[in-house]
C-alpha cells in the first residue's frame, strides 16, 4: 500500500513539474509577443507620425553647407545630435533644391568665397527663405539603436551602425506639417548629396537641364528662379546674323512675377559675347539688399557673373545687369534695367552705353557708383556717377592714372 502511494505521489509531481513548465514557457513566449507588439506599435507609431516636431527651436542649431573644411554639402541642412535625449537623439532636415539650376547654385555656393559671412546661418536663411517653394525639405531620422557610440557618445565618435534604417519625412508647407514617405536601410545617410534624395524620390524633383539645346530650333533655354526675390527668369537663347552676316545671339527673357504670375517679355540681343550666355544661378550674383552702406564688389576683370542683381539706381527695388559685351581688355560689359514702381524693368540707355562696367564700389550713403578699369595698355580710368534728385545721373569725378 506505502509502495502504491509513493508511486502515486512521484507521478502528481511529474505532473505538477510538467504543468509549472507549460505555464512558464507560457509566459515566456507572451512576454516575447508584447515585445515584438510594442515594436511593431512603435514602427507603426513612427511611420505615422515623426517622434517630434523637427522644426522645434530647442532642436535648432544653425543652417550649414558644410560638414568641415573640405566636405562640401550639395544643399543646405541643419541637425540634431544628442545621444542622452530621452525623446530623439539624431535627425536631420535637408533643404534640397528641385532643380538643377539651383543645385548648381548651392553646389558652387562657397567656391572662391574668402568671407566668413558666406558659411553663417543668418546667410544661408536668408537664400533660402527667398523661395522655399524650390526645395524640397527633408528629414531624415534614425533611431538610437543605430546609433554606434562604441568610441564615445561625442558628436565626432559617433558612427552609424550597418544596414541603419532611415525615415524619411518630407515638409508639407500647405498642411504645415511633416508627411512620412518611406523606411529604407543604408550603410552611409549621405543627406548632403542630392542624389541621396533624388534616386529615392525622384517624382520630387525636376528633370530639366540648366541649358537644353534644341537643334532644330537653334535655341537653349536656362532659367534662374533665386537671383530676384520677387521674380523668375526664364531665357530662352537663339542664334541670329546681324547686318554684316555674322552670327550672333539673341536673348529672350520671360520675367515672371512670383506674386501675381504676370510675365514681362524682353528682346535683348547683346552686343558681342565670345561664349553662349548662360543666366542660371551658377552664372549671377546679388549685390541688394547688403546691409553695408559701401558694397565692394568683386566682378573680374577677365570673367565676371552674366545675370547681376542690385538697386542699382537706389530706390529701394531690385533691378538687374546682363552682360552685354566681352573680348575688350577692360572686361565685360553690361546692359542695366531698372525696375519701376509699376514692377515693369526697363533699359536704363544711360547706364548702358555710357557706365557700362559694374561698379567696383557702390555707395549708397551718397548714392555713388565708382567705376575702375583697364584703358590702354597702362592706364587704369577711374570714374564716379552719382544719381540727381531728378532721376538723372551725372559724372562727378574722372580720373586717369599710370599702372604702377
Amino acid at each position: 500500500m506505502v509502495r502504491k502511494y509513493s508511486k502515486l505521489k512521484q507521478i502528481i509531481e511529474v505532473i505538477l513539474i510538467f504543468l509549472l513548465i507549460i505555464s512558464c514557457n507560457g509566459q515566456v513566449s507572451n512576454k516575447k509577443n508584447q515585445v515584438l507588439n510594442e515594436d511593431k506599435e512603435q514602427t507603426k507609431n513612427i511611420k505615422e507620425q515623426p517622434p517630434v516636431d523637427f522644426f522645434d527651436q530647442k532642436y535648432f542649431n544653425g543652417y550649414k553647407i558644410s560638414f568641415g573644411d573640405e566636405d562640401i554639402s550639395e544643399h543646405p541642412y541643419r541637425y540634431y545630435y544628442n545621444y542622452e535625449n530621452k525623446e530623439i537623439q539624431w535627425f536631420a532636415i535637408s533643404y534640397v533644391p528641385k532643380n538643377i539650376s539651383l543645385h548648381k547654385y548651392w553646389s558652387i555656393y562657397l567656391q572662391g568665397s574668402s568671407s566668413n559671412e558666406a558659411t553663417q546661418s543668418s546667410t544661408i536663411e536668408k537664400i533660402i527663405n527667398k523661395d522655399l517653394s524650390s526645395y524640397n525639405i527633408f528629414a531624415v531620422y534614425i533611431p538610437k539603436k543605430y546609433l554606434d557610440i562604441s568610441n564615445g557618445v561625442s558628436e565626432e565618435a559617433m558612427f552609424f551602425k550597418n544596414n541603419t534604417e532611415l525615415y524619411f519625412y518630407l515638409y508639407d508647407a500647405l498642411e504645415n506639417k511633416w508627411k512620412f514617405l518611406k523606411k529604407t536601410q543604408t550603410n552611409a545617410p549621405l543627406i548632403g548629396k542630392r542624389d541621396f534624395f533624388s534616386k529615392q524620390f525622384p517624382e520630387l524633383f525636376s528633370l530639366k537641364k540648366d541649358l537644353r539645346l534644341n537643334d532644330n530650333k537653334n535655341i537653349s533655354e536656362t532659367e534662374n528662379i533665386t537671383l530676384l526675390r520677387n521674380f523668375i527668369f526664364e531665357f530662352s537663347i537663339s542664334k541670329i546674323e546681324n547686318e554684316d552676316g555674322n552670327e550672333i545671339q539673341k536673348v529672350k527673357i520671360n520675367l515672371k512675377n512670383k506674386e501675381t504670375n504676370k510675365i514681362q517679355v524682353i528682346d535683348f540681343t547683346p552686343k558681342l559675347l565670345v561664349t553662349q550666355f548662360d543666366g542660371s544661378s551658377a552664372n549671377s550674383i546679388s549685390y541688394f539688399g547688403k546691409e553695408q552702406s559701401i558694397i565692394k564688389s568683386y566682378q573680374e576683370i577677365e570673367g565676371g557673373h552674366m545675370l547681376i542683381a542690385l538697386d542699382v539706381n537706389f530706390d529701394g527695388l531690385e533691378d538687374f545687369a546682363i552682360i552685354n559685351y566681352q573680348g575688350s581688355n577692360g572686361g565685360p560689359q553690361y546692359a542695366y534695367y531698372v525696375q519701376k514702381a509699376n514692377k515693369q524693368f526697363v533699359l536704363d540707355s544711360y547706364l548702358t552705353e555710357n557706365v557700362r562696367f559694374f561698379p567696383s564700389e557702390i555707395n549708397k550713403g551718397k548714392k555713388i557708383l565708382t567705376i575702375i578699369y583697364p584703358s590702354g595698355c597702362c592706364q587704369f580710368q577711374t570714374s564716379k556717377f552719382q544719381i540727381q534728385s531728378n532721376g538723372k545721373w551725372k559724372n562727378t569725378y574722372s580720373h586717369l592714372e599710370n599702372i604702377k
